[in-house]
């Protein structure tokens, strides 16, 4: 089982940048409210109008770096470099959706991907995510292919990054509105411990060295109480 995990962290440096670090976190919102999702209504009062421009903006931009697929960054929009050098990722589908993730009644845009098996847990990667918060628009979250997030069935956000061959991260947020906070994270770190890698942390993404450490089982227990689900993204190059 150690040399099936070893080899995951191996596949992760492969394929998969650094990452980055928030807060503690907040209580978790239920699945329940987090599939309320409410498309943003056109015309039905001026806050709606004004954040659905936004998005429309936001989403019109993507669409075009995705055609002129130059691999070139965007001049003003801070997406993620998965959008504007699409061309280098022939496996996923880029597009976008618009829901209340975290239930504030604010909806959020997300830009993400999906595979050949849209139907398959996990399979439905997320890219970016922006929210407008005291009528600011707000990017929520960056990734990039060894930096990839995923929406739980719970209503969290999830993380997969590495580090480097012997360190990789699982780590696992809540989304409050504005920002990500970190619940927990389980770290493999065979640098700073070869024989017992695996560590828990509740204040760091993917640093071990205050956190705690734990076998292997425990941490495999840890990460299958996250169970991935599949945003229904549009596509861009069918929303074109």
């Amino acid at each position: 089982m150690k040399n099936l995990f070893i080899a995951a962290a191996l596949y992760f440096f492969m394929f998969y940048p650094t990452i980055r670090c928030y807060a503690k976190p907040t209580a978790v919102m239920s699945p329940q409210k987090l599939y309320q999702t409410s498309y943003i209504p056109e015309n039905k009062e001026e806050k709606s109008v004004e954040i659905n421009n936004q998005y429309n903006e936001l989403i019109a931009a993507a669409r075009d770096c995705i055609i002129k697929n130059d691999g070139e960054a965007p001049a003003n929009y801070d997406f993620s470099s998965v959008i504007y050098r699409s061309k280098y990722d022939h496996y996923e589908t880029l597009g976008y959706w618009v829901a209340d993730i975290d239930g504030n009644g604010i909806n959020e845009l997300i830009f993400g991907g999906y595979g050949a098996n849209p139907d398959s847990s996990g399979n439905s990667i997320i890219y970016d995510v922006y929210t407008i918060s005291d009528g600011e628009l707000i990017h929520v979250l960056d990734g990039w292919e060894r930096n990839r997030f995923y929406l739980c069935e719970n209503g969290m956000i999830a993380n997969e990054g590495s580090g480097g061959a012997s360190n990789s991260s699982y780590s696992y947020f809540v989304f409050d509105g504005s920002k990500l906070q970190l619940a927990e994270s389980v770290i493999y770190d065979g640098a700073k411990d070869p024989e017992n890698p695996w560590f828990h942390s509740t204040v760091s993404q993917y640093d071990a060295e205050n956190a705690a450490p734990i076998s292997e089982e425990a941490a495999t227990k840890l990460m299958e109480k996250y169970v991935y689900t599949n945003p229904p993204f549009t596509p861009f190059a069918a929303d074109k």
